[in-house]
């Protein structure tokens, strides 16, 4: 491929500028929240912090020795009137029982207290991570200019953790493979992101890097499991068909969710349609993953594929989990860097970049949900960029 120059549309000017004036908005924005909001409710009636309080509540309930609770509609919902009293909205705990282990020590610290602590620690690990894999000046303020950022942390959600695992293990791959195999088991604690990784390491026919991840995951499972007990795992599953009812019914916002089940329905297409379009999403991302690592091997590119695939994967992930997106697009603007870059594949990243800020939005105005779509622009892209790798490019096994 040959190199056009990366001007104008990744000029210094404009990286300089730019992602400062969208750290301005965020911040304005922030503002204004916090200074709308009575008694920590904010103007929309929901705890500052948002999704967050699931997590405290649920800690609050592990800590007294609850930990099954968190399941409970109604115990969830008086532990979060002790982190938000005024509040009046229930928010549902779904998550299994790795991540109710990492979210156990929350509530040691008030509410507002402990989403600070959380959300700038693993905002600072997200940057620390991916800051290693984007080869620009700008590193650190592009990545926290984001918007899949500031979307997260208005949520108080996890998705820092999950990119800072994934980067961590691209960064770790050549010079400390056990390494990444344990930093691929963690996301265990949110086991959909860690559906492919399997496909992915058979597939490039890394063994001893598979057992390292399994055994990771499976000695997170069993910790867990040790600490918590069984029965957690049983309501954990038993919850899973609540929070499917739950999204087929649309209680949930669908204007969020940048699904396949969810672009089709929002189009009027019936459930059933919408779930065979899914599966045809989810198998066409796993092939790609399988034939991306099968030829080129784990290559940072690879793991663009491997990232971007992973959130088309189910029809259960919100806007906030666009945040770990930044991973294929650090790798990805690394490599045009590297190897120059079609003025077309510039404005794909420019929009991959400026997406999260509208796909919501958007889906809210129009019903359409252009999250999906962009979303598969990513898969295409990072695989296209995967392929193009040339032979002795690529990371030894």
């Amino acid at each position: 491929m040959s190199a056009i120059p990366i001007e104008p549309l990744f000029d210094e000017e404009r990286m300089r500028v730019y992602p400062r004036l969208s750290l301005l908005v965020y911040l304005l924005a922030a503002m204004g929240v916090v200074a709308s909001s009575t008694a920590l409710i904010d103007i929309f009636g929901k705890p500052l912090g948002y999704d967050f309080i699931t997590f405290w509540s649920a800690s609050l309930l592990t800590l007294q020795g609850h930990a099954v609770d968190a399941f409970d509609f109604h115990k969830i919902f008086v532990a979060q009137r002790i982190a938000v009293p005024a509040g009046q909205s229930i928010f549902l705990w779904h998550y299994p029982p790795t991540f109710q282990l990492l979210a156990a020590p929350l509530a040691l610290l008030p509410y507002l207290v402990s989403y600070l602590v959380f959300t700038l620690g693993t905002l600072a690990l997200y940057v620390f991570t991916c800051g290693r894999l984007l080869k620009l000046k700008e590193a650190a303020i592009l990545l926290v200019a984001f918007p899949g950022v500031f979307i997260c942390a208005f949520h108080g959600q996890n998705s820092f953790l999950s990119a800072a695992l994934f980067a961590g293990a691209v960064l770790a791959i050549e010079r400390r493979p056990a390494l990444a195999g344990v930093l691929l088991g963690l996301l265990a604690f949110k086991p959909q992101l860690g559906l492919l990784i399997p496909v992915a390491l058979i597939a490039s026919r890394q063994w001893r890097l598979f057992l390292i991840t399994g055994a990771t995951a499976l000695g997170f499972a069993l910790v867990a499991t040790l600490i918590l007990g069984v029965d957690l795992w049983v309501a954990f599953f038993k919850n899973t068909p609540v929070v499917r009812q739950i999204m087929e019914a649309g209680f949930l916002p669908w204007g969020k969710m940048p699904s396949a089940f969810i672009f089709f329905r929002m189009l009027g297409v019936p459930a059933t349609f919408a779930y065979a379009a899914q599966i045809l999403t989810a198998l066409g991302a796993a092939a790609a993953v399988a034939w991306v690592w099968y030829k080129k091997g784990p290559t940072r590119l690879a793991f663009a594929v491997l990232v971007s695939a992973t959130l088309l994967l189910t029809p259960y992930i919100f806007d906030y989990e666009f945040a770990i997106l930044a991973v294929p697009l650090s790798i990805l603007a690394s490599d045009m860097v590297d190897r120059g870059a079609t003025r077309n594949e510039k404005i794909a990243l420019v929009a991959l970049y400026g997406m999260p800020a509208i796909a919501a939005p958007l889906a809210g105005a129009t019903h359409f949900q252009i999250g999906f779509p962009l979303l598969l622009l990513a898969l295409g892209f990072s695989v296209r960029r995967a392929l193009s790798l040339q032979p002795e490019a690529v990371s030894s096994k």
